[in-house]
Protein backbone atom coordinates (compact mmCIF):
# COMPACT_ATOMS: atom_id res chain seq x y z
CA UNK A 1 0.00 0.00 0.00
CA UNK A 2 2.50 2.33 0.88
CA UNK A 3 4.52 1.45 -2.29
CA UNK A 4 1.24 2.61 -4.35
CA UNK A 5 0.39 5.79 -2.36
CA UNK A 6 4.25 7.03 -3.31
CA UNK A 7 4.06 5.95 -6.69
CA UNK A 8 0.85 8.16 -6.92
CA UNK A 9 2.50 10.90 -5.45
CA UNK A 10 4.93 10.50 -8.11
CA UNK A 11 2.84 10.58 -10.99
CA UNK A 12 0.88 13.65 -9.62
CA UNK A 13 4.06 15.44 -9.92
CA UNK A 14 4.35 15.35 -13.64
CA UNK A 15 5.68 18.87 -14.68
CA UNK A 16 2.52 20.98 -16.02
CA UNK A 17 -0.05 18.97 -13.92
CA UNK A 18 -1.45 19.35 -10.72
CA UNK A 19 -5.24 18.23 -8.86
CA UNK A 20 -7.62 21.06 -7.85
CA UNK A 21 -9.16 20.95 -5.65
CA UNK A 22 -6.25 18.32 -4.18
CA UNK A 23 -7.77 14.48 -4.45
CA UNK A 24 -10.48 15.66 -6.47
CA UNK A 25 -9.79 13.78 -9.69
CA UNK A 26 -10.30 17.06 -11.68
CA UNK A 27 -6.95 18.09 -13.41
CA UNK A 28 -5.65 21.25 -14.35
CA UNK A 29 -2.81 22.15 -16.20
CA UNK A 30 0.06 25.18 -15.80
CA UNK A 31 1.98 26.18 -18.76
CA UNK A 32 4.07 29.61 -19.44
CA UNK A 33 2.58 31.72 -22.64
CA UNK A 34 4.58 33.26 -25.25
CA UNK A 35 5.17 36.31 -23.23
CA UNK A 36 6.42 34.00 -20.10
CA UNK A 37 3.33 34.49 -18.16
CA UNK A 38 2.02 31.81 -15.96
CA UNK A 39 -1.26 30.19 -17.37
CA UNK A 40 -3.99 28.27 -15.86
CA UNK A 41 -6.23 26.09 -17.56
CA UNK A 42 -9.10 23.28 -16.13
CA UNK A 43 -8.54 19.90 -18.18
CA UNK A 44 -11.00 17.38 -16.56
CA UNK A 45 -9.14 14.22 -16.40
CA UNK A 46 -6.37 13.77 -16.37
CA UNK A 47 -5.62 12.35 -19.54
CA UNK A 48 -7.43 15.04 -20.85
CA UNK A 49 -5.34 17.14 -19.34
CA UNK A 50 -2.32 15.63 -20.30
CA UNK A 51 -3.77 16.05 -23.76
CA UNK A 52 -4.57 20.04 -23.29
CA UNK A 53 -0.88 20.90 -21.99
CA UNK A 54 0.58 19.21 -25.03
CA UNK A 55 -1.55 21.17 -27.54
CA UNK A 56 -1.01 24.41 -25.76
CA UNK A 57 2.82 23.56 -25.40
CA UNK A 58 2.75 23.02 -29.09
CA UNK A 59 0.56 26.24 -29.81
CA UNK A 60 2.64 28.77 -27.50
CA UNK A 61 5.77 27.46 -30.06
CA UNK A 62 4.50 28.09 -33.15
CA UNK A 63 3.34 31.33 -31.28
CA UNK A 64 -0.51 30.41 -31.48
CA UNK A 65 -1.58 30.28 -28.11
CA UNK A 66 -3.95 33.65 -27.78
CA UNK A 67 -5.05 34.15 -24.00
CA UNK A 68 -8.45 34.48 -22.99
CA UNK A 69 -8.62 37.79 -22.49
CA UNK A 70 -7.16 38.62 -26.12
CA UNK A 71 -9.49 36.60 -27.28
CA UNK A 72 -12.80 38.67 -25.83
CA UNK A 73 -11.70 41.52 -27.43
CA UNK A 74 -11.53 40.37 -31.11
CA UNK A 75 -13.67 41.33 -33.48
CA UNK A 76 -15.07 39.35 -37.05
CA UNK A 77 -13.10 42.05 -38.86
CA UNK A 78 -9.94 41.29 -36.77
CA UNK A 79 -10.26 37.89 -36.97
CA UNK A 80 -10.88 37.68 -41.22
CA UNK A 81 -8.00 39.68 -41.73
CA UNK A 82 -5.83 37.77 -39.56
CA UNK A 83 -6.99 34.65 -41.52
CA UNK A 84 -6.68 36.25 -44.63
CA UNK A 85 -2.81 37.39 -44.03
CA UNK A 86 -2.47 33.53 -42.89
CA UNK A 87 -3.56 32.10 -46.11
CA UNK A 88 -1.69 34.69 -48.48
CA UNK A 89 1.05 31.84 -48.13
CA UNK A 90 -0.22 29.33 -49.24
CA UNK A 91 -3.39 30.17 -52.17
CA UNK A 92 -3.17 31.72 -55.57
CA UNK A 93 -3.32 35.62 -55.50
CA UNK A 94 -7.02 35.81 -57.18
CA UNK A 95 -8.39 33.29 -54.25
CA UNK A 96 -7.22 35.76 -51.94
CA UNK A 97 -8.21 38.64 -53.87
CA UNK A 98 -12.27 36.96 -53.68
CA UNK A 99 -11.66 36.40 -50.07
CA UNK A 100 -11.27 40.13 -49.17
CA UNK A 101 -13.99 40.96 -51.59
CA UNK A 102 -16.23 38.97 -49.55
CA UNK A 103 -14.80 40.44 -46.39
CA UNK A 104 -15.51 44.21 -47.82
CA UNK A 105 -19.29 43.00 -48.08
CA UNK A 106 -19.25 41.24 -44.73
CA UNK A 107 -17.34 44.00 -42.60
CA UNK A 108 -20.27 46.21 -42.34
CA UNK A 109 -22.30 43.51 -41.44
CA UNK A 110 -20.39 41.77 -39.19
CA UNK A 111 -16.76 42.98 -39.17
CA UNK A 112 -16.92 45.47 -35.45
CA UNK A 113 -18.87 42.44 -33.78
CA UNK A 114 -16.50 40.48 -30.84
CA UNK A 115 -16.21 36.87 -32.21
CA UNK A 116 -17.50 35.40 -28.88
CA UNK A 117 -20.65 36.95 -29.90
CA UNK A 118 -21.52 35.28 -33.32
CA UNK A 119 -23.66 32.24 -32.33
CA UNK A 120 -24.51 30.19 -35.18
CA UNK A 121 -28.44 31.91 -34.31
CA UNK A 122 -26.40 35.71 -34.90
CA UNK A 123 -24.60 34.65 -38.03
CA UNK A 124 -27.98 33.03 -39.65
CA UNK A 125 -29.58 36.28 -38.98
CA UNK A 126 -26.73 38.60 -40.11
CA UNK A 127 -26.32 36.37 -43.37
CA UNK A 128 -30.03 36.90 -44.20
CA UNK A 129 -30.02 40.86 -44.03
CA UNK A 130 -27.57 40.31 -47.05
CA UNK A 131 -29.72 38.08 -48.89
CA UNK A 132 -31.72 40.89 -50.55
CA UNK A 133 -30.23 40.97 -54.55
CA UNK A 134 -28.28 38.07 -53.86
CA UNK A 135 -28.48 34.17 -54.74
CA UNK A 136 -28.61 31.40 -52.57
CA UNK A 137 -25.55 30.22 -53.45
CA UNK A 138 -23.76 33.38 -53.38
CA UNK A 139 -25.14 33.96 -49.95
CA UNK A 140 -23.62 30.12 -48.90
CA UNK A 141 -20.17 31.58 -50.55
CA UNK A 142 -20.07 34.56 -47.70
CA UNK A 143 -21.03 31.11 -45.47
CA UNK A 144 -18.26 29.67 -46.34
CA UNK A 145 -15.86 32.45 -45.88
CA UNK A 146 -16.94 32.53 -42.30
CA UNK A 147 -16.55 29.49 -41.85
CA UNK A 148 -13.04 29.20 -42.95
CA UNK A 149 -12.47 32.24 -40.75
CA UNK A 150 -13.69 30.12 -37.55
CA UNK A 151 -11.81 27.08 -38.62
CA UNK A 152 -8.64 29.98 -38.38
CA UNK A 153 -9.80 30.86 -34.61
CA UNK A 154 -10.24 27.13 -33.39
CA UNK A 155 -6.91 26.23 -35.15
CA UNK A 156 -4.79 28.82 -33.65
CA UNK A 157 -7.09 29.06 -30.33
CA UNK A 158 -9.10 32.06 -30.71
CA UNK A 159 -12.18 30.44 -30.50
CA UNK A 160 -13.46 27.04 -28.87
CA UNK A 161 -15.65 25.43 -31.66
CA UNK A 162 -16.99 27.14 -35.23
CA UNK A 163 -20.35 28.30 -35.19
CA UNK A 164 -20.77 27.73 -38.96
CA UNK A 165 -21.45 24.30 -38.36
CA UNK A 166 -25.18 24.65 -37.12
CA UNK A 167 -25.83 27.62 -39.83
CA UNK A 168 -28.26 26.37 -42.20
CA UNK A 169 -27.04 26.40 -45.90
CA UNK A 170 -29.56 28.84 -48.06
CA UNK A 171 -30.95 27.14 -50.97
CA UNK A 172 -29.53 27.42 -54.49
CA UNK A 173 -30.58 27.31 -57.78
CA UNK A 174 -29.75 23.97 -60.02
CA UNK A 175 -27.27 24.28 -61.54
CA UNK A 176 -26.60 26.23 -65.04
CA UNK A 177 -24.92 24.31 -67.90
CA UNK A 178 -24.47 26.76 -70.63
CA UNK A 179 -22.27 25.89 -73.94
CA UNK A 180 -21.57 27.10 -76.71
CA UNK A 181 -22.90 25.99 -79.93
CA UNK A 182 -21.27 25.49 -83.34
CA UNK A 183 -22.87 28.58 -85.06
CA UNK A 184 -22.13 30.44 -81.95
CA UNK A 185 -18.52 30.01 -81.58
CA UNK A 186 -18.05 30.67 -85.53
CA UNK A 187 -19.83 34.36 -84.75
CA UNK A 188 -17.71 34.84 -81.43
CA UNK A 189 -14.24 34.12 -83.34
CA UNK A 190 -15.34 36.44 -86.00
CA UNK A 191 -15.66 39.40 -83.02
CA UNK A 192 -12.46 39.25 -81.94
CA UNK A 193 -10.32 41.85 -82.52
CA UNK A 194 -7.15 40.65 -81.74
CA UNK A 195 -5.09 37.59 -81.87
CA UNK A 196 -4.42 36.82 -78.62
CA UNK A 197 -7.77 37.03 -77.31
CA UNK A 198 -8.67 34.04 -79.47
CA UNK A 199 -5.70 32.08 -78.30
CA UNK A 200 -6.61 32.63 -74.68
CA UNK A 201 -10.27 31.58 -76.19
CA UNK A 202 -8.77 28.32 -77.18
CA UNK A 203 -6.84 27.61 -74.16
CA UNK A 204 -10.12 27.67 -72.28
CA UNK A 205 -12.52 25.84 -74.55
CA UNK A 206 -10.17 23.21 -74.80
CA UNK A 207 -8.47 22.62 -71.79
CA UNK A 208 -11.41 23.23 -68.95
CA UNK A 209 -9.00 25.30 -67.29
CA UNK A 210 -11.02 27.37 -64.54
CA UNK A 211 -10.31 31.57 -65.29
CA UNK A 212 -8.05 31.70 -62.41
CA UNK A 213 -6.32 28.74 -62.71
CA UNK A 214 -5.78 29.87 -66.65
CA UNK A 215 -4.93 33.43 -65.82
CA UNK A 216 -2.21 32.32 -62.96
CA UNK A 217 -0.65 29.79 -65.28
CA UNK A 218 3.19 30.52 -65.96
CA UNK A 219 5.22 29.40 -68.37
CA UNK A 220 7.18 27.38 -65.96
CA UNK A 221 4.36 25.02 -65.33
CA UNK A 222 3.99 24.20 -69.14
CA UNK A 223 5.23 21.27 -70.48
CA UNK A 224 4.27 21.15 -73.85
CA UNK A 225 6.77 17.74 -75.05
CA UNK A 226 4.24 15.65 -72.30
CA UNK A 227 1.15 17.48 -73.05
CA UNK A 228 0.55 19.02 -69.56
CA UNK A 229 0.09 22.29 -67.52
CA UNK A 230 0.18 22.05 -64.10
CA UNK A 231 -2.26 25.13 -62.64
CA UNK A 232 -3.59 26.64 -58.54
CA UNK A 233 -6.53 27.04 -58.18
CA UNK A 234 -9.34 26.56 -55.42
CA UNK A 235 -8.96 23.30 -55.53
CA UNK A 236 -5.27 23.51 -55.05
CA UNK A 237 -2.59 22.45 -57.86
CA UNK A 238 -3.56 19.89 -60.64
CA UNK A 239 -2.58 18.92 -64.26
CA UNK A 240 -4.47 19.35 -66.93
CA UNK A 241 -4.38 17.61 -70.00
CA UNK A 242 -3.03 19.59 -73.29
CA UNK A 243 -4.65 18.31 -77.23
CA UNK A 244 -3.15 19.91 -80.46
CA UNK A 245 -5.80 22.82 -80.56
CA UNK A 246 -4.42 24.17 -77.18
CA UNK A 247 -0.43 23.37 -77.89
CA UNK A 248 -1.15 25.22 -81.03
CA UNK A 249 -2.70 28.20 -78.87
CA UNK A 250 0.29 28.16 -76.10
CA UNK A 251 2.56 28.59 -79.39
CA UNK A 252 1.20 31.31 -80.37
CA UNK A 253 1.09 32.90 -76.88
CA UNK A 254 4.42 31.99 -76.45
CA UNK A 255 5.51 33.78 -79.68
CA UNK A 256 4.03 36.85 -78.72
CA UNK A 257 5.08 37.07 -74.75
CA UNK A 258 8.98 35.88 -75.12
CA UNK A 259 10.59 35.66 -71.79
CA UNK A 260 7.17 37.36 -69.34
CA UNK A 261 6.32 35.16 -66.84
CA UNK A 262 2.42 33.91 -67.37
CA UNK A 263 0.86 32.60 -70.32
CA UNK A 264 -1.79 35.12 -70.44
CA UNK A 265 -0.60 38.79 -71.43
CA UNK A 266 -3.13 40.81 -69.08
CA UNK A 267 -1.19 38.84 -65.51
CA UNK A 268 1.89 40.10 -67.03
CA UNK A 269 0.96 43.54 -67.43
CA UNK A 270 0.34 43.31 -63.34
CA UNK A 271 -3.24 42.90 -63.44
CA UNK A 272 -4.98 41.47 -60.49
CA UNK A 273 -7.37 39.38 -62.77
CA UNK A 274 -8.13 39.67 -66.32
CA UNK A 275 -11.38 41.91 -66.84
CA UNK A 276 -12.70 39.90 -69.92
CA UNK A 277 -14.13 42.58 -71.52
CA UNK A 278 -12.93 41.63 -74.97
CA UNK A 279 -14.53 38.25 -74.00
CA UNK A 280 -17.97 40.28 -73.02
CA UNK A 281 -17.17 42.38 -76.25
CA UNK A 282 -17.34 39.59 -78.91
CA UNK A 283 -20.51 37.79 -77.75
CA UNK A 284 -22.11 41.28 -77.92
CA UNK A 285 -21.46 41.23 -81.33
CA UNK A 286 -21.58 37.98 -81.84
CA UNK A 287 -25.53 38.16 -80.52
CA UNK A 288 -24.82 35.38 -77.91
CA UNK A 289 -26.72 35.81 -75.04
CA UNK A 290 -26.81 34.65 -71.23
CA UNK A 291 -22.78 33.60 -71.55
CA UNK A 292 -20.39 33.57 -69.44
CA UNK A 293 -16.40 33.24 -68.54
CA UNK A 294 -17.31 29.62 -66.89
CA UNK A 295 -19.64 28.42 -69.83
CA UNK A 296 -16.23 28.41 -71.45
CA UNK A 297 -15.48 25.76 -69.03
CA UNK A 298 -18.82 23.99 -69.29
CA UNK A 299 -18.29 24.08 -73.12
CA UNK A 300 -15.07 22.00 -72.48
CA UNK A 301 -17.23 19.32 -70.62
CA UNK A 302 -20.13 19.14 -72.34
CA UNK A 303 -18.21 18.65 -75.34
CA UNK A 304 -16.43 15.61 -74.32
CA UNK A 305 -19.59 14.11 -72.45
CA UNK A 306 -21.55 14.34 -76.11
CA UNK A 307 -18.35 12.42 -77.97
CA UNK A 308 -19.05 10.11 -75.49
CA UNK A 309 -15.80 10.45 -72.84
CA UNK A 310 -17.16 8.65 -69.45
CA UNK A 311 -18.33 10.79 -66.74
CA UNK A 312 -14.88 9.35 -64.46
CA UNK A 313 -12.80 10.19 -67.23
CA UNK A 314 -14.35 13.96 -67.51
CA UNK A 315 -14.28 14.32 -63.68
CA UNK A 316 -10.63 13.99 -63.65
CA UNK A 317 -9.93 16.20 -66.85
CA UNK A 318 -12.20 19.33 -64.87
CA UNK A 319 -10.46 18.45 -61.71
CA UNK A 320 -13.59 17.87 -60.01
CA UNK A 321 -13.16 17.09 -55.98
CA UNK A 322 -16.71 14.46 -56.45
CA UNK A 323 -18.22 12.70 -59.66
CA UNK A 324 -21.45 14.50 -57.68
CA UNK A 325 -20.34 17.57 -59.35
CA UNK A 326 -19.39 15.83 -63.02
CA UNK A 327 -22.44 14.36 -63.03
CA UNK A 328 -24.42 17.34 -64.02
CA UNK A 329 -23.01 16.82 -67.46
CA UNK A 330 -24.36 13.25 -67.86
CA UNK A 331 -27.59 13.90 -69.61
CA UNK A 332 -25.96 15.35 -72.83
CA UNK A 333 -24.55 11.81 -73.56
CA UNK A 334 -27.33 10.08 -75.76
CA UNK A 335 -25.59 6.96 -75.69
CA UNK A 336 -25.62 6.91 -71.99
CA UNK A 337 -28.90 7.31 -71.80
CA UNK A 338 -29.51 4.37 -74.73
CA UNK A 339 -27.15 1.75 -72.80
CA UNK A 340 -29.66 2.66 -69.95
CA UNK A 341 -32.61 2.09 -71.87
CA UNK A 342 -31.33 -1.28 -73.92
CA UNK A 343 -30.19 -2.63 -70.60
CA UNK A 344 -33.85 -2.41 -69.06
CA UNK A 345 -35.53 -3.57 -72.28
CA UNK A 346 -32.91 -7.14 -72.00
CA UNK A 347 -34.32 -7.91 -69.13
Amino acid sequence: MENASAEARIEEREPGLFQKPPESGIWWISFADSEGHRRREKGGKKAAARDLLRTRKAQVQRNEHIPPRQKRIWTFGRLAAENIKYKTARLAALSIETDESRLKQLLPVMGHIRIDRLTAARIEELLGTMKSGRSGSTINRYRSFVSSCFAFAVKTNRATANPCARVARWKENESRIRWLRPEEETRVRKAFVADQHEWEFDLAVYTGMRRGEQFGLKWADVDVEHNVATVRGKTGRRHVQLNDEAKGALEKLRAMSGEKEFVCPDANAGAKRDTRHWLHDALVEADVKNFRWHDLRHTFASRLVMAGADIRTVQELLGHASIVMTMKYSHLSSEHRQRAVSKKEKR
